[in-house]
């Protein structure tokens, strides 16, 4: 007879939320095709936790009493709302999650999340726009200085 999960157990695990669990190493093998964030499905009075990475079930770990304490919710998907990786440094940091969901893995799959109600952080905006202005303002002096040798060549012709 397997492991079991019991009902108290069996009942904590939500189906809105996204769990994540740390490799038990850092082997290629380990890796390869896998995320290690997990959503839940239960069928049959048994939890399996599945891998974002794959959408049909290609890596999936059932849940034990044993093992349900080695997944970590990270968030629940009815208390966030999805945006653009670009935009997430413009948040406080605790109000955004960076996850691999789906077959680009971490290096290409990370997708962004804030916690629903979140605001732009003003003061990061600030800083972002006067470093824009500053990197503008060096473009502005490098295309001047470029100008000024050419038309120097040109006189000298």
């Amino acid at each position: 007879m397997g492991k079991k999960l019991s009902k108290e157990n069996y009942d904590k695990l939500n189906e809105n939320y996204l769990y994540r669990k740390e490799p038990p190493d850092r082997s290629w093998k380990t890796l390869w095709c896998k995320n290690w964030t997990f959503r839940i499905f239960k069928k049959d009075g048994k939890a399996f936790m599945e891998d974002t990475f794959w959408s049909n079930g290609g890596h999936t770990i059932e849940v034990t009493d044993d093992n349900i304490n080695e997944f970590e919710k990270v968030f629940d998907f009815r208390e966030v709302e999805k945006i653009h990786c670009d935009e997430a440094d413009d948040y406080n940091d605790e109000d955004v999650y960076k996850v691999a969901i789906g077959s680009g893995g971490w290096e290409y799959g990370v997708q962004c999340f804030i916690k629903k109600g979140a605001k732009k952080n003003r003061q990061k905006l600030i800083e972002k726009k006067k470093y824009e202005i500053e990197q503008l303002k060096k473009q502005l002096e490098w295309a001047e200085e470029e100008l000024k040798e050419l038309m120097k060549e040109e006189e000298e012709q």
